[in-house]
């Protein structure tokens, strides 16, 4: 789902804390139409809780040209923003330096464990590959396994890889929709406010009214016994599951129609085609009219044909990751594509790719 705009992303560190910085912050067009305090909030580098930004903005510390400015205001290119001179703390937790009348305590900000001025190693970011790149947004070819965002189980993300591939930047990328953790393919990620704001707006429209159009390719177990294109429906709603079955996770099951007497779960709409049938093996292209959470290995699962290798909807195959890449996004002034890269009996046939991407 895309992330919402106006929450804080994960800051930029840029180097030495910026909170003990007097000099005003100059909102650069990529930073333009954020809020006050998700400006602050990325620039300052997480080195100020957001609790003591708030009450430094509401009483009047921080400054916009000279101003005083609500936590929402939103700012244009060019504005100067002014901070008070945060203490930073010193050794053993005391602090150094004052905010010279400031309510914010002195020792608010922290500079980790470090010692002022140690040589920090700067370790080389991991990689990624990226599909396309403009001055707006950047395309990544996302490979299964690595998760979008990290979380308690998952260290490494393609967020925070992107994040330190593009340190120092006023408006580090932020990610715009998601790709479950075991599919592969294209991911959008915003390189200004604006364009984050936009792809929003693209992707809530869905495939089908408008917005991004999303198509994806899946191996699935047994032979799909369509044989041209057909639109699928189901109302989709979660299942909290029991403790051993797939652990701090929700699994995602049909939910009941309004010819049960109930319109529960949320609708969820595809269009499949099966391009390559196989033994035990069918190829398909699904084109997303929907965007929900696990939407294509739910519906497939549904059909007695999960995604091969999905180890939530149907089963692990040891040694192949989940078949279910992210082919081809097609945004209002590109089409952006990026073939998977399966290999083997599960290789896709360069005709069908070519087609594809036309």
């Amino acid at each position: 789902m895309p992330k919402d705009p106006d929450l804080p992303d994960s800051p930029p560190d840029l180097g030495q804390p910026a909170a003990i910085r007097r000099e005003p912050f100059l909102v650069s067009e990529a930073e333009a139409g954020q809020k006050l305090l998700q400006f602050l909030t990325r620039r300052l580098a997480g080195a100020v809780p957001g609790s003591a930004l708030l009450r430094a903005i509401r009483t009047g510390q921080v400054r916009v040209d000279g101003g005083r400015k609500q936590p929402f205001f939103r700012l244009a290119v060019g504005q100067q923003v002014r901070v008070p001179p945060f203490g930073q703390a010193g050794p053993g937790g005391s602090s150094e330096g004052s905010t010279e009348g400031s309510s914010i305590p002195v020792g608010t900000v922290v500079s980790a464990s470090v010692s002022p001025g140690a040589a920090q190693p700067t370790p080389a970011p991991l990689p990624l590959d990226i599909v396309f790149e403009n001055a707006d947004l950047v395309a990544v070819a996302k490979p299964a396994g690595l998760c979008a965002h990290a979380g308690t189980r998952h260290k490494d993300s393609v967020a925070d890889r992107l994040k330190a591939l593009y340190a120092g930047t006023p408006f580090l990328p932020v990610l715009a929709h998601r790709l479950d953790k075991d599919t592969s393919g294209i991911l959008l990620a915003a390189k200004s406010y604006a364009e984050l704001r936009r792809l929003g707006d693209l992707f809530a429209l869905g495939g089908g009214g408008g917005g991004v159009k999303k198509m994806y390719l899946a191996w699935v177990d047994g032979v799909w016994p369509g044989q041209g294109t057909e639109l699928v429906e189901d109302r989709l709603d979660r299942l909290e599951l029991a403790e051993g079955q797939v652990a701090g996770r929700k699994k995602i099951v049909r939910g009941k129609t309004k010819e049960d007497g109930q319109d529960a779960g949320k609708l969820a709409r595809a269009e499949v085609t099966p391009l390559v049938r196989k033994r035990q093996a069918t190829l398909m292209l699904v084109r997303l009219l929907t965007g929900r959470t696990h939407q294509i290995r739910v519906q497939l699962s549904l059909r007695g044909h999960p995604v091969i290798s999905d180890s939530v909807y149907g089963r692990k195959v040891r040694g192949v990751p989940m078949l279910l890449h992210a082919l081809r996004l097609d945004l209002p002034e590109r089409v952006l594509f990026f073939p998977p890269p399966w290999a083997g009996p599960f290789s896709v046939p360069g005709k069908i790719l070519e087609s594809l991407r036309s």
